[in-house]
Order: structure tokens, then sequence, then C-alpha cells
């Protein structure tokens, strides 16, 4: 907070307290506009409690949606750090069976030479290839998980944004 809620709220209790005490010596005295002026300093002290109260209501869910946006962020990068390890683990698995795949192939085209070893790398080849895509889509799984996570960051933003906005004038009604 940038303001002293306890010293206001002394001062709001100071004024209610020297109000009805104005108003108490007019009521007494006879005088009139001393009893409004008491009247009117007590109901400026009700106004800044209320003041008072709606900033601490309004730095609480400043602080909430601070707090939830943070949240979301650390939850959004152990997402994003976890679907670029799957993926990396995932290439990775691919990469070994595409090189067990055409060491395989190779091997069977030493032994048919003659007969099979242009349809062997072919078929090495379209396996590969076939583990490449999963690898894509696995990856694209992956950058779909971060474009989400970062939506919801957006959207927490805009909410703290929008607290912001609501503190800033709750602020300005008050000191009105």
């Amino acid at each position: 907070m940038s303001h002293d809620t306890a010293g206001e709220a002394r001062e709001g209790l100071l004024d209610s307290v020297a109000g009805k005490a104005k108003e108490v010596a007019g009521a007494v005295s006879g005088k009139d506009d001393l009893v409004e002026e008491g009247q009117l300093q007590q109901a400026e002290a009700r106004n800044r409690r209320a003041a008072v109260a709606d900033d601490a209501v309004a730095d609480a869910k400043q602080e909430e949606a601070a707090d939830e946006l943070r949240a979301t962020n650390r939850e959004a990068a152990v997402q994003k750090g976890a679907a670029h390890a799957q993926a990396e683990r995932d290439e990775a698995v691919v990469e070994q069976q595409r090189q067990g795949e055409h060491a395989a192939a190779a091997r069977d085209a030493e032994v048919q030479e003659a007969v099979g070893r242009e349809a062997a790398e072919v078929r090495a080849d379209e396996l590969a290839e076939s583990r490449r895509r999963e690898a894509e889509g696995i990856a694209a799984d992956a950058t779909s998980t971060e474009q989400q996570a970062e939506a919801e960051r957006a959207r927490l933003q805009r909410e703290a944004a929008a607290a912001d906005r609501q503190a800033a004038q709750l602020r300005a009604q008050t000191e009105k």
C-alpha cells in the first residue's frame, strides 16, 4: 500500500470525535452553525472510513490477481518445460528408431543386394518420414500447450489490469 491506513483510521476517528464534540457544543450553546459543522465533520469521517475500507478491498483484490498471475506463470513455465522435454525425448527416440531401422535396412540390403536393396531403402525412408511426422505432431502439441499457457497468462494480466483500474476508480471516487 502506498498510504498509511492506520494513520487515516486515526485521523478519521479524531475527526469523528471532534465533529461530535462540535455538534454537542453547538446544541448546548444554541449555535446551529456549530451543530451543522460537527455533523459535516462526522459525515466526512464516515466517508474517510468507507474510502479506507474500499482501498483495502481493492488492494486485496489486486494482490490476489497478482498472486494468481504469478501462479499461472509458474504453471505455464512448468508445462512449457515439460512439453519441451517430452518433445526432445520423443524426437530422440524417433531418431534412435530411425537409425536402428536404417541400419536394419542396410543389413537387409546387403543380404539381398541384387533383389531388394532399393526397396529396403525406400521402406526405411518411408518409415523414417512417418516417424518424423509423428515427431512434428508432438512438437505441434507442445506449441499448442505453450500458446494456451500464454493465452491464460494474457487473460490474467487483463484481469489484473482491470483490478488496477477498478482500484484507481475507487480511489478517485473516494478522493472526490
